[in-house]
């Protein structure tokens, strides 16, 4: 990718936020999904994409970021990820949409990363 999509500032997220850690805009987009990870996989989703790895066919992304700050924060290494990610339709080809995930079967269907939020070492999810 040419150029770096912006990082947000980690809003300390809790129940009252519903854990979302980015702006409305965003959580409400319907094309917006988000994806929750290791720090330390960031520069290659941002050089190469989203990469299906291991056993499982897809990449999950859930349609809140809620979902993926709890993966985020068990895979910090020191600091975990959330990517939010946007689809130009999640009626894409090898995009399956679910009621509250989106699962990326085909890697040549890269949706554009729009933002990320960085999980601090001292966070703690509950």
């Amino acid at each position: 990718m040419n150029d770096r999509p912006p990082e947000f500032p980690f809003p300390s997220p809790g129940e009252d936020t519903g854990y979302d850690v980015f702006p409305a805009n965003l959580e409400n987009d319907p094309c917006v999904v988000f994806h929750g990870t290791a720090g330390s996989n960031l520069e290659s989703i941002l050089e190469n994409g989203f990469r299906i790895r291991g056993e499982l066919p897809s990449v999950s992304f859930a349609k809140r970021s809620a979902v993926p700050l709890g993966y985020a924060y068990n895979k910090r290494d020191p600091k975990g990820v959330v990517i939010a990610a946007r689809f130009p339709s999640l009626a894409s080809r090898g995009v399956k949409e679910e009621v509250s995930c989106v699962y990326l079967y085909d890697e040549s269907n890269q949706p554009t990363i729009v933002g990320y939020v960085l999980v601090p070492e001292d966070y703690v999810h509950s």
